[in-house]
This record gives structure tokens, sequence and C-alpha cells, in this order.
């Protein structure tokens, strides 16, 4: 199993910047190019995006990446889980939140898992690329 491991600082308060990573569009910035679209509500009227929420993820109008957030801990915690996909036995995303003198800190894990060897790798590499300037992008904006 191969994991990543990111993290980027916000200069904004913990609950800022878990209230904007609870949003599946968010990912739309995160790993531009590939756009995410909820398609199943969680069951709590309040956060339609949250515990048990499903999102489609591509390019264009190809979407084959489905996730679902699998655990969700207010200001703390969000995790999911790619839901079957043919290439990928394995593929889990853990954002956890702490604040650090009014900043807050992302740590953002993957472990990806195929049986095919180099799909992990490859998959980790690109996502790292995208990640990487996406959560940039993501802290500039609470600079404004």
């Amino acid at each position: 199993m191969k994991h990543l491991t990111l993290q980027q600082h916000f200069d904004a308060p913990l609950d800022t910047v878990f209230r904007h990573f609870n949003r599946h569009d968010t990912f739309n910035t995160v790993l531009w190019p590939v756009r995410s679209v909820r398609i199943i509500d969680s069951k709590d009227p309040g956060n339609p995006d949250g515990l048990g929420s499903v999102r489609q993820m591509g390019l264009g109008p190809i979407k084959p990446i489905r996730e679902e957030i699998s655990a969700l801990e207010e200001n703390r915690l969000i995790e999911y889980r790619m839901l079957a996909n043919p290439l990928i036995s394995h593929h889990v995303g853990r954002l956890v939140f702490s604040e650090e003198k009014g900043r807050t800190l992302l740590t953002y894990t993957i472990e990806s898992d195929s049986r095919f060897p180099l799909v992990p790798h490859m998959t980790l590499m690109q996502l790292k690329l995208s990640i990487k300037r996406g959560l940039k992008k993501v802290a500039k904006s609470f600079k404004a």
C-alpha cells in the first residue's frame, strides 16, 4: 500500500477552514482539472456534503470516480473512501485539522492500493501535484 501526506497552513480559524473543506465543490479547486459533483446527500439536512454523502469525480462529462464521506468529526476530521473502482482496490483520504496560534494546519493523507503494481504509485504522484497546487490556491483565498 502506498501513502501520500501533505500539509498546508491557512491564515484562518479552524472552524472556517473546516467548513470550507466540508463542501464537495472545494475539491474542484484542490484537484483541478478534476471536477466533483455531489450525487447523494448525507442524511443530515444541515450538511448535505456530510457523512454518507457521495461525490462523483472526473473530467468534463466523464466522471468514473465515486467517493463517499466515511467519517466526519466537526473541526477535526473528514475521511472519504473510493467506491468500487476496477483499477484501485483501496483508496482512503483523511483530512485532519488542527489549530496552531490562530492558524489552521491541514494534514491530508491518502493511502492507495491496487492489484496492478504501478497504479497506486502513478495515482499518488498525480494527486500530489494537483493537491499541493490546489491547497496553496485555497490557502491564498483566505489571505484576501
